[in-house]
């Protein structure tokens, strides 16, 4: 009785030996080990124009809105007899802010500067488009009702 314990135990070591290899890591399949390109190039996320840094407390005309192509503006109609714009981008493209009833664009500044400005407008309502050419940008709009010079 006391050969077929032994004999037992001899086993089980040698099962459970052989259950733990001596095998090399570097032989195993790596969960994480990248897969094979199908070649096609991967697109890097275009960067994100900077916080408007928009007044507290004033009354947005259009809230934050951020794009990367040609894009109309809802209408708004100023209260104050103006209205600011604040604007950024970030890219190599051209943006630009077009009043629907005129074809005189004013360019945004890109790449770490915010574009600011002041349009005296009666009380009537007003149609903006952003233009980008020559090339991709992210902008970044926001109009606010009166008068807001930094």
């Amino acid at each position: 009785m006391r050969r077929s314990t032994l004999t037992a135990a001899a086993l089980a070591t040698l099962l459970l030996t052989a259950g733990c290899s001596d095998e090399p890591e570097a032989k195993r399949p790596s969960p994480t080990a990248p897969t094979t390109s199908s070649g096609k190039p991967t697109q890097t996320p275009s960067t994100q124009p900077p916080s408007l840094d928009l007044p507290k407390n004033a009354q947005p005309l259009i809230a934050e809105t951020t794009g990367t192509k040609n894009q109309e503006l809802p209408a708004f109609t100023p209260q104050e007899g103006a209205y600011t714009l604040y604007a950024a981008c970030e890219g190599k493209g051209k943006v630009s802010i077009v009043d629907r009833d005129s074809s005189n664009p004013h360019p945004v500044t890109c790449n770490g500067v915010h574009t600011v400005g002041v349009v005296y407008e009666d009380k009537k309502p007003q149609h903006l488009t952003i233009q980008v050419t020559g090339g991709t940008s992210t902008w970044k709009i926001a109009v606010i009702s009166g008068n807001h010079q930094p």
